[in-house]
């Protein structure tokens, strides 16, 4: 009878202890989730809604404090055509411009530094947060094409390529949230970003070209209109400078998964 008692208050405490630890009890899994975050404080992400732009996109983030860290992010475009052909044609009612577009080849990258701010009682990576960051990044254009006529109407056309630089500042406003004990997912709500580009495109003719004809480029190449900067126009006579200054600016927005540890 002793052994039976005995027994039974062995089971009794067993229990009691497993159900203290059992994973399943809803505290027992913030506290170890808690734990990870502060034990787990670097963060290598992908951004998966950039690839409707064939932009390629990662970032790490270095937890420094509970509600501070941060963070650098690499983005580029290989080099390819214009990304959303098809949604950029309803927008150009000019067949002939849209065919100009459709040639152009381009290519860009980003490197953005940031400071992360998390809002939240949780931190550690979770949670809302505030971003002050700065973008250098620099956009590449080949195929830029400019058509113009001789004196006697023979059509002609020059090639020209080059690049614009942007530095820009802007706040992020996001959320990044726990996908287990070893994924998040990072939100990216909005970050406008503002700042200044500069930048030239060149091309080069293998003839010079008569005063007729540079009269006739200088007006095409100033219907070639690039958003936010200013340009002016330099026709020589074997070449065609085109050169850009001014504001630039952005948005970023998206989501990245990603792992920690």
């Amino acid at each position: 009878m002793k052994k039976l008692a005995y027994n039974l208050v062995l089971m009794l405490c067993s229990f009691i202890h497993a159900q203290q630890f059992d994973s399943s009890d809803p505290t027992y899994e913030i506290d170890s989730l808690k734990q990870t975050n502060q034990s787990k404080k670097n963060l290598i992400k992908l951004s998966f809604t950039s690839f409707t732009f064939n932009n390629i996109q990662f970032q790490y983030e270095r937890i420094l404090k509970p509600k501070t860290s941060v963070a650098l992010s690499y983005g580029t475009i290989p080099q390819s055509g214009i990304p959303l052909q098809v949604s950029v044609k309803s927008f150009v009612n000019d067949e002939a411009t849209f065919d100009k577009l459709s040639e152009l080849v381009v290519s860009y990258y980003s490197i953005t530094p940031e400071i992360r701010f998390y809002l939240g009682k949780k931190g550690y990576g979770k949670g809302f947060y505030l971003a002050l960051f700065y973008r250098n990044s620099k956009l590449s254009l080949e195929g830029v094409s400019f058509d113009y006529e001789d004196e006697l109407g023979t059509p002609s056309s020059i090639k020209a390529k080059g690049s614009i630089n942007g530095n820009t500042v802007g706040l992020l406003i996001g959320s990044q949230f726990n996908l287990g004990k070893s994924f998040v997912l990072d939100w990216w709500i909005i970050g406008p970003h503002y700042g200044s580009a500069s930048g030239a495109i060149n091309g080069i003719n293998s003839q010079p070209f008569s005063e007729y004809e540079k009269e006739a480029l200088n007006t095409e190449a100033n219907e070639f209109d690039f958003p936010l900067v200013d340009q002016t126009t330099e026709i020589t006579d074997r070449a065609i400078n085109i050169n850009f200054s001014g504001p630039w600016g952005g948005a970023r927005t998206g989501l990245s998964i990603g792992y920690r540890f």
